[in-house]
């Protein structure tokens, strides 16, 4: 019996010391999130379980100076504020902002959350991802802080419950301990305009995919609002940090407004790149990374079928060069993005058996809604755009929103800091397709109806 003690004192010692060097472990590689590498290559992101999560950043930004000065200027403004940063997918939203950030680090301490892994859909999750990235900053400033406010300065957090009896479980976090924490982080923040006193960067808050909120706000609405009010508080109110909030969903900006019951948001755009900057990242980037010079000088048909965004080019390129190994040319059809896309419309089509597994709502619209809508955007392909209003009033306002919400259109509540669209209008809700290669795809859904 004696020995059967032992060895399970031995035991429980030996997990106790694993979860102590673990959580030793998760506290040190947080501080590693949010480097640059600068020939490119990843940027880090460590959630709660340990893992990382990597976003290559080699292909994703180019150029962009008059964005990066524009969000540079709006994100350092004495009157912090909450910033929406909105557009399509992949035309880089979060590398735009993390390049801000980056050159200009005399500027800002970021604190960075990434809600692609899911990270705020349980109030431990959102305890959690809060407190590993606020830590860093208040560990990094500790002794001024201390000296500030006095006393013991500390979120007083333990990652594993060690306390009282070796046999007592984890406690999860609830929704009070989420709102304790943001208090105790509110409390220990000074006014923004403190830090310059020091010669210190404030801190700027940025959630990225911010969309995803949803899944917390389907579970715990009370303190999904909670969260966006503290956003509020720290930012435009009390003017402790500035708060970034990006999204590729069309609906995003209206849906926090909505929340926060009064406008409190500022929305901007990133579009694509213009046509010049596009070329020169096709001439100067693209063909020497894929080796393929042959395609020089041929930018202007070839944007006919990527449009400028910077992903999309690299896809084409990249295909058109592994088909030329196989000696197979690749004609615009087999373009995987155009295969996509054409695919989709044409499934779409035929609403009564479109259904995709991430949307809650049916699809609404009928086969004569969706040829008005392709007509439409084909007919502004070199506009680049079609009016909200007008369509709405051709097929109404609810199929309209059901359109945008699977993703055929796009939505951009604003045209600021926007400079893909060639004199955008400025007090007026325009749609676009996703990207030029959906514009293809319904050309050619559109003759194959014609010739039915």
């Amino acid at each position: 019996m004696c020995d059967d003690h032992s060895v399970l004192i031995q035991v429980i010692i030996r997990k106790l010391f694993n979860l102590h060097s673990l959580h030793a472990m998760f506290v040190f590689s947080l501080t590693k999130s949010f480097k640059r590498l600068p020939t490119g290559g990843y940027i880090l992101n460590t959630p709660r379980n340990g893992s990382v999560a990597r976003y290559n950043t080699n292909t994703a930004f180019f150029n962009r100076k008059r964005e990066v000065a524009n969000f540079k200027s709006a994100f350092s403004a004495d009157q912090a504020d909450l910033h929406v940063v909105l557009g399509p997918p992949s035309t880089g939203k979060t590398s735009l902002v993390k390049e801000v950030i980056q050159s200009s680090k005399f500027l800002f301490s970021p604190i960075f959350i990434n809600l692609r892994s899911g990270q705020f859909d349980t109030p431990q999750k959102v305890y959690d991802s809060i407190y590993s990235q606020f830590h860093p900053f208040f560990n990094k400033h500790n002794s001024l802080l201390k000296h500030v406010f006095g006393g013991q300065f500390s979120l007083g957090y333990a990652g594993f419950n060690l306390g009282y009896r070796l046999y007592d479980k984890y406690k999860e976090k609830t929704s009070d301990d989420v709102r304790t924490l943001l208090d105790k982080i509110s409390d220990r923040l000074p006014n923004r305009s403190f830090w310059d006193g020091y010669q210190i960067p404030p801190p700027i808050l940025i959630i990225d995919e911010a969309n995803l909120f949803s899944q917390l706000g389907r579970n715990d609405e009370t303190l999904l609002k909670s969260i966006l009010n503290w956003f509020v508080l720290n930012s435009k109110e009390r003017r402790r940090f500035h708060v970034v909030l990006t999204s590729s969903d069309s609906f995003f900006f209206n849906w926090i407004e909505t929340l926060l019951n009064i406008p409190h948001a500022i929305p901007y755009v990133v579009g694509d790149l213009t046509i010049q900057e596009a070329e020169c990242y096709f001439e100067k980037h693209v063909l020497p990374r894929y080796g393929c010079k042959e395609l020089s000088g041929k930018f202007d048909h070839i944007r006919r079928i990527t449009g400028t965004r910077i992903l999309i080019i690299n896809k084409y390129v990249n295909e058109y060069k592994i088909h030329k190994n196989d000696g197979i040319e690749l004609k615009d059809s087999r373009f995987s993005v155009y295969e996509s896309e054409y695919s989709k419309l044409e499934r779409g089509l035929y609403p009564e058996d479109f259904k995709l597994l991430d949307k809650r709502n049916p699809p609404l619209w009928e086969y004569a809604d969706l040829i008005k809508v392709m007509n439409a955007i084909v007919k502004a392909e070199n506009q680049g755009y079609i009016f909200e209003n007008d369509l709405i009033k051709d097929i109404g306002f609810k199929k309209v929103n059901s359109l945008i919400e699977y993703n055929f259109l796009h939505r951009r509540p604003t045209t600021r800091f926007a400079y893909d669209i060639v004199d955008p209008p400025a007090d007026k809700i325009i749609l676009t397709a996703m990207n030029q290669p959906s514009v293809c795809a319904m050309k050619q859904v559109l003759s194959e109806v014609a010739e039915a």
